[in-house]
């Protein structure tokens, strides 16, 4: 044992990261001055693996220097550092030590690609970090459960006073974040995990029929449809159906393809039993798809609200206006009624509260955040405003990287991704199962998070990123043979 980990303690320390990243909630440890988003424990861990790497493979950084990978990933860093400095001193947006911060979180979490292609070198430490996932996924989902039924603390970043470090509890209806910063995280953690989860249930070692194969099978089948239940919960509608997506890919490529009836089965049982995925799900087709959907906010005369002209509510406190908004018919039934709209709700908008959520959470990105970004890039399309110029969030990675980075940086990060599915696929074929099934659940993990990326900043989350930078550094690995070469 002693001798296994004096060869080892690069991997076992990778594997100790990635269980305290996933399962540590999000508490601050040092505040950064002009943003919410603070440095955490897990910085310092990863920072602490990246300098121990670095100075373990000092004989053989130059021979990394030299590989295509390698300067794709330094060439993205090298326009994100530009990037920054046109941030800072041309368009005049960019607060320097933030700047410099979302740069530096951005190496830090794309290093463990590094670490994992590098530092594994054996089939057997796949299995282990496989199982160790699943192992850990068990904890998330149960404490997921938990926060749902049983009130364990939550620990968020949706907000500023949130971040703080607050443990709070979910109210009825909120949805569950489990060890992550927001639902919305939990939902493309539990995505991943689903794609291997479902390439590797039907994969067998020695006998079929041994009791060995059907523990595995058994915790995999605990995991898989715990996990998938959860992601209901969270209602994260892009993340389903992208889970949906890439499962459907895996059982394509591994063979399974009857079992694709199935998948969908399960999804529509999962649809009809979470009452809150079924109404965001219908709402986002008859609200944003049709333009339809219940009811609309049509105030009679006279009526006021926050979204009432100034000159007509100089007289009245919002307190008054909500008292209003609840007291302003005569009858119980009626004022029941009124007292359900939302008091800050605007004409024209809906009145039912899941469609109102559905229609603002499009449209503030349609209407404010995805013109900031494409603005930002028309301003700078070579080296765009910057990183932090575009606040907190975008909520579509691609139009984000277009206006922090311009087309340097989203070129060159698109250049990465092809760079690495193009070696995942080169010799898929002639790989070992095993191997096999690895990376096409990569692949199956890059298409899911990449199409919420579609509607969320998943690259920017940092547990996330980290975590999907660790997975595609694991399968480089498989697909180089475990030669701990780029």
């Amino acid at each position: 044992m002693t001798e296994y980990l004096k060869k080892n303690w690069l991997f076992i320390l990778l594997l100790i990261d990635i269980c305290f990243i996933i399962l540590y909630p999000k508490f601050p440890l040092i505040n950064v001055v002009g943003t919410y988003v603070a440095i955490r424990i897990e910085d310092f861990l990863i920072a602490l693996t990246l300098v121990l790497w670095f100075f373990k493979n000092l004989k053989n950084i130059l021979r990394y220097l030299s590989k295509t990978i390698t300067q794709a990933f330094i060439l993205f860093w090298i326009a994100g550092f530009l990037s920054v400095l046109a941030g800072v001193y041309t368009a005049y947006e960019v607060t320097p030590h933030l700047g410099f911060l979302h740069w530096l979180r951005r190496i830090e979490v794309m290093g463990l690609f590094f670490v994992a292609a590098t530092t594994i070198k054996s089939r057997s430490q796949v299995k282990l970090i496989l199982k160790t996932l699943i192992f850990v996924n068990l904890i998330v989902v149960l404490y997921g459960f938990g926060q749902i039924f049983l009130d364990f603390p939550v620990i968020s970043t949706t907000n500023r006073e949130f971040s703080k470090g607050l443990v709070l509890k979910l109210t009825p209806g909120a949805r569950p974040n489990s060890t992550f910063a927001g639902h919305y995280d939990l939902a493309v953690y539990l995505s991943m995990i689903l794609t291997f989860l479902g390439a590797y249930f039907f994969y067998f070692e020695g006998k079929k029929n041994s009791f060995k194969n059907y523990l595995q099978k058994g915790l995999m089948l605990i995991s898989g449809v715990a996990s998938f239940i959860l992601l209901a919960f969270t209602a994260a509608r892009l993340s389903f159906v992208a889970t949906l997506g890439s499962l459907v890919i895996v059982l394509w490529l591994t063979g399974k393809k009857i079992l694709i009836i199935g998948l969908v089965m399960l999804s529509i049982f999962a649809v009809g039993v979470v009452p809150e995925l079924r109404h965001r799900l219908v709402a986002t087709v008859t609200v944003n798809l049709i333009g339809g959907g219940g009811p609309k906010y049509n105030p009679p005369p006279g009526k006021v609200n926050i979204f009432t002209p100034q000159d007509a509510t100089s007289v009245a406190s919002k307190e008054a206006v909500i008292k209003e908004t609840i007291e302003s018919t005569g009858s119980a039934t009626a004022s029941a009624k009124e007292a359900t709209i939302s008091a800050d709700i605007a004409p024209g908008e809906p009145i039912n509260t899941t469609e109102l959520g559905v229609y603002r959470s499009f449209n503030i990105r349609t209407d404010v955040e995805w013109p900031r970004a494409l603005r930002a890039f028309s301003k700078n399309p070579i080296s765009g405003t910057g990183y932090s110029s575009l606040t907190i969030a975008t909520d579509n990675d691609f139009l984000r990287s277009l206006g922090e980075t311009g087309l340097l940086g989203t070129l060159s990060l698109i250049l990465i991704f092809w760079l690495i599915i193009k070696t995942y696929l080169k010799d898929l074929k002639s790989l070992a199962n095993f191997e096999r099934l690895f990376i096409i659940s990569t692949i199956g993990s890059i298409l899911a998070v990449l199409a919420t990326g579609l509607f969320i900043d998943v690259l920017e989350a940092s547990k996330i990123a980290t975590i999907f930078w660790f997975i595609l550094g694991v399968g480089w690995a498989v697909a180089k043979g475990y030669k701990r070469e780029l």
